[in-house]
């Protein structure tokens, strides 16, 4: 019964860092300042 919930609670913290580390990396290059520059926004509708 032990095995069965570290490897459970094993495999959330590993799913849980991938998931940090993945979205460390997205933040960074999905950069929203960026948008701005590269396609302004229009002044009228």
């Amino acid at each position: 019964m032990g095995l069965m919930y570290t490897t459970v609670i094993g495999y959330a913290i590993v799913l849980g860092i991938a998931a940090l580390f993945t979205m460390h990396f997205l933040g960074k290059a999905l950069d929203s300042s960026d948008a701005e520059r590269v396609d302004p926004k229009p002044d009228v509708k």
